[in-house]
């Protein structure tokens, strides 16, 4: 069994810039109440498999050649913060993407409706999770976290060509998940 995911990667320099800024909110944001994602694990989850015997692995890759098909290589922006599911009980910390949502929720929605026995339906978010809020943290922290927040929802963290899709594995640590690329399908050139 493998714990596998679909996702668009991001270049290095996107990835620096997202680090500061994630270094920045750490400066006001309380630890304990958050776990925040290692820089090097930044990316655009465009599906999550979860667990898969090595059986399915030929059909998920073939589901992800198709959606290929559905795309040329495009420009997407990585520009704002904002959390899921809303500012009351926030549960992820996110740079979202303006710019290139389009083509990614369209690939996303076929990826769904390939490769799950029952799609869920909810409208795909292109973002790029920065930290996880953990349930019980303090009870003013949704206000602290809005604050930190608000201010930077146009900001722009930079722009890039998504030319390829990555299957990914991650593996669970007690230091957290670590991904690995198994293998990169090109979009419709």
């Amino acid at each position: 069994m493998r714990r596998l995911f679909i996702a668009v990667l991001i270049p290095h320099d996107l990835r620096h810039r997202l680090a500061q800024e994630q270094s920045q909110l750490k400066r006001h944001l309380p630890d304990h109440a958050l776990r925040w994602v290692a820089p090097e694990n930044f990316h655009i989850t465009l599906l999550f498999l979860g667990e898969q015997p090595e059986e399915r692995l030929q059909s998920i890759q073939s589901a992800v050649e198709r959606a290929c098909q559905l795309a040329s290589p495009f420009s997407v922006q990585v520009q704002g913060l904002g959390v899921f599911p809303n500012w009351n009980r926030p549960q992820v910390l996110w740079a979202g993407v303006e710019q290139g949502a389009e083509p990614l929720q369209r690939i996303a929605h076929h990826l769904e409706q390939s490769l799950l026995a029952k799609p869920s339906g909810k409208r795909f978010h292109a973002h790029l999770t920065l930290a996880r809020i953990k349930a019980h943290g303090p009870s003013d922290l949704a206000k602290r976290i809005f604050q930190q927040v608000e201010p930077k929802r146009g900001l722009v963290f930079g722009t890039y060509e998504v030319a390829h899709l990555s299957l990914m594995q991650s593996e669970l640590t007690p230091n957290g998940s670590r991904y690995a690329e198994l293998e990169r399908f090109a979009l419709n050139p």
